[in-house]
């Protein structure tokens, strides 16, 4: 049988291609079970391996990581002058009976093309498997099932499930690593231990420092972004980040100077009416003339960090202690 699996997180990939593997086959081994990936190996070099007999079993399954050639854009592989995509459409149209040949695909940067001749053989021939984000409204009780099924001797609070759900926003990874830490520092988990010990998501981190630097807080700008430093989070990212918040304010400010008002604001730009409300509120405090100021120093700064003329760190945490809003 032939299975394409997509989707943007590799653990549900993983657990998807585990559990058609597990059906096929009652025991796994180096035998009947092959992984490839699909940078480094040909198509016709898994085609090969799928035609080969299982020694020893009835059943085998392949697995082709990274299949670069079903998405819209291939981008530059070194094997790619290699390939010989004839056979493996061969196959496609005529595949073993005895052989699982799975393809996972991530989507998170990349999108399938779905116009191709292979993505047409797959459809044809064997089964797409499209694996679903979770909805927002859905992740707060997979939080709680995740301890009810691997941690049932652990209470969670529901207002801590739900802290830990907005923290983990959907990545089951997270939810995997955050969970399990969790897990091991307390029996009974409440909204203060997520607190203490799950990261915010990067993006509410990089609202918090703009909101510091509109406060003039900048000694708790500064704390926080050594706290991120601490966890690898790279100068040039928050730069990107704290500049696309500035370049809101600027428009928000701009139609502010019209007569807008929050919901109007809100509507014409297409964000959250809350936020709109909060950089309604920042737009009086600032200046035009100095957010262009501050987004040349965030450009002049991002460019000199990339070549190498000032240190990323230093560079940066002095910029948060010398931001003034006028």
């Amino acid at each position: 049988m032939i299975y394409l699996i997509s989707g943007k997180q590799n653990i549900l990939l993983k657990s998807q291609m585990e559990t058609i593997v597990n059906k096929s086959l009652s025991k796994i081994d180096a035998m009947n079970f092959v992984r490839f990936d699909g940078y480094l190996t040909t198509v016709q070099e898994m085609v090969r391996e799928a035609n080969y007999l299982p020694l020893g079993y009835e059943h085998k399954a392949i697995v082709i990581e990274n299949p670069y050639y079903l998405f819209k854009s291939k981008g530059r592989n070194k094997i790619e002058s290699e390939q010989d995509y004839p056979v493996l459409n061969d196959y496609l149209s005529h595949p073993n009976e005895v052989c699982d040949f799975i393809f996972l695909v991530n989507t998170s940067d990349a999108e399938i093309n779905k116009k191709s001749e292979l993505y047409g053989l797959i459809e044809k021939n064997g089964q797409i498997i499209e694996l679903k984000e979770p909805e927002k409204r859905e992740w707060v009780e997979i939080v709680k099932q995740f301890f009810i099924r691997e941690w049932p001797e652990v209470i969670i609070d529901s207002d801590a499930a739900s802290e830990l759900a907005r923290r983990t926003e959907g990545d089951y990874a997270s939810l995997l690593n955050n969970g399990n830490k969790l897990a091991l520092y307390t029996k009974h988990i409440t909204f203060d231990d997520v607190a203490l010990l799950v990261t915010r998501p990067l993006e509410e981190n990089a609202f918090l420092l703009y909101n510091y630097l509109m406060e003039e807080k900048n000694a708790d700008a500064v704390s926080l972004f050594r706290d991120l430093k601490s966890n690898n989070v790279e100068p040039v990212t928050l730069i990107s980040m704290i500049s696309n918040q500035f370049r809101l304010l600027n428009r928000v400010s701009y139609l502010s100077s019209r007569r807008y008002d929050s919901e109007s604001i809100a509507k014409e730009l297409g964000i959250n009416p809350i936020r709109a409300k909060i950089f309604r509120r920042n737009s009086f405090v600032i200046s035009r003339k100095t957010i262009a100021k501050t987004l040349e120093e965030l450009f002049q700064l991002d460019l000199k960090i990339k070549s190498g003329l000032v240190d990323r760190h230093y560079s940066f945490e002095l910029f948060l202690i010398n931001f003034k809003r006028r």
